[in-house]
C-alpha cells in the first residue's frame, strides 16, 4: 500500500496482506478499555527500542504523558496517529515539531482550539475527527505548507464548525468536512483558495442551491458531493444507489428511479446556469 495521507488516515498504509495484520508501532496500555485506556511513561519509553521508527500510533494519553511524549520523542516522527486520547486539554506543544508531515487525531473531549502551526514547516496533512469541543478553526491558517485538511465526524455526529472563512488564502489543495453543520454556511472562502483541487463534504451539509453555486463558480474544484446525485451506476457497480445532494434530499436506488433522478439533474443544471458568475453573497444575501 502506498504511503499517502489518505492511506494514513484510513489506516491502510501499514497493512500486510500476507500476515493479515497492521505493522505500524502502536503505543498503548497493555489492555486498554474501549475509550483508549491510560498509557504510562514506561509504555511510551518502548520507543527507545525503535530509534529509527518515523511513524507511530499512540492511545490513552493524558496531558502529562502527552507532554512527555512530544518533548522526549516528538522530533523523531514524520507521521503520528493520535487514536483515542480524549483527555488531552492542550496540544500546543505540537507547534514545536518542525519535521512532522502527517497528523491524524481521533476522539477528544477537552481540546477547544487549534495550535499555532507557523513552525510546523513540514506539515502537509492534518485530520481532526470526533473532537466534540472544537468549533473555531482559527490557527489552521498558520500552517505554511498544509495541503490536506480534514475535519468532522467518523463515529459520532457531534462536530459543529463556526466557519471555514479562516481557510481563505491558505495553500490547502484538498479539503474534507464531515461535520454536522457549518454555522455561518458561508462558502465565499472558496473564492480565496487558489490552490484548492478537491472539496469533499457530506451530501446534506449544504443546500442543493449552495452546491450548484460551487459547481458553477469553481469548476476547477471536484468533490464526491459536487454533483446532483452520488449513486450513478458504473461498469463495476451497475445496480447502484446514492444520495440526491442537498439538505433533506432522499437516498435512491438508481434502477427504477431514473426519471426522478433525471429531474434532479435538470434542476441542478438550471441552478448552475442561474448562479454562474454570481458572487456568493449576491446569490445568498441572507447567508
Amino acid at each position: 500500500m502506498e504511503f499517502s495521507f489518505t492511506s494514513f488516515c484510513n489506516y491502510t498504509f501499514d497493512w500486510d496482506p500476507k500476515k493479515k495484520q497492521h505493522t505500524c508501532l502502536w503505543l498503548k496500555e497493555e489492555n486498554p478499555d474501549i475509550g483508549g485506556g491510560r498509557i504510562r511513561i514506561s509504555d511510551i519509553d518502548r520507543l527507545r527500542d525503535y530509534p529509527n521508527e518515523d511513524t507511530v500510533m499512540i492511545s490513552g494519553l493524558r496531558q502529562d504523558t502527552f507532554e512527555y511524549f512530544i518533548n522526549t520523542y516528538g522530533n523523531q516522527f514524520k507521521a503520528i496517529r493520535f487514536f483515542k486520547n480524549k483527555f488531552i486539554e492542550d496540544w500546543s506543544l505540537l507547534g514545536t515539531l518542525p519535521n512532522i508531515q502527517y497528523l491524524y487525531f481521533f476522539f477528544n473531549q477537552r481540546i477547544e482550539q487549534f495550535w499555532d502551526m507557523s513552525a510546523n514547516h513540514a506539515l502537509t496533512g492534518l485530520a481532526v475527527m470526533d473532537f466534540s469541543r472544537i468549533k473555531n478553526i482559527e490557527l489552521v491558517n498558520t500552517a505554511p505548507k498544509l495541503e490536506d485538511f480534514r475535519i468532522g465526524n467518523e463515529m459520532w455526529s457531534t462536530v459543529i464548525i463556526d466557519s471555514f472563512m479562516p481557510l481563505a488564502g491558505t495553500p490547502i489543495r484538498h479539503l474534507s468536512c464531515t461535520a454536522k453543520n457549518i454555522m455561518d454556511q458561508d462558502l465565499s472562502f472558496l473564492d480565496s483558495m487558489p490552490y484548492l483541487e478537491t472539496f469533499d463534504f457530506t451530501t446534506n451539509l449544504f443546500t442543493t442551491e449552495q452546491v450548484a453555486w460551487i459547481a458553477a463558480n469553481h469548476p476547477e474544484v471536484s468533490g464526491c458531493s459536487i454533483t446532483p446525485y452520488t449513486g450513478y451506476p458504473t461498469d463495476k457497480k451497475p445496480d447502484s444507489e446514492g444520495w440526491v445532494v442537498g439538505k433533506r434530499k432522499p437516498f435512491l436506488k438508481y434502477i427504477g428511479n431514473e426519471e426522478k433522478i433525471r429531474k434532479y439533474e435538470n434542476a441542478f443544471n438550471e441552478l448552475k446556469r442561474k448562479y454562474t458568475d454570481v458572487s456568493y453573497h449576491d446569490a445568498f444575501p441572507n447567508g
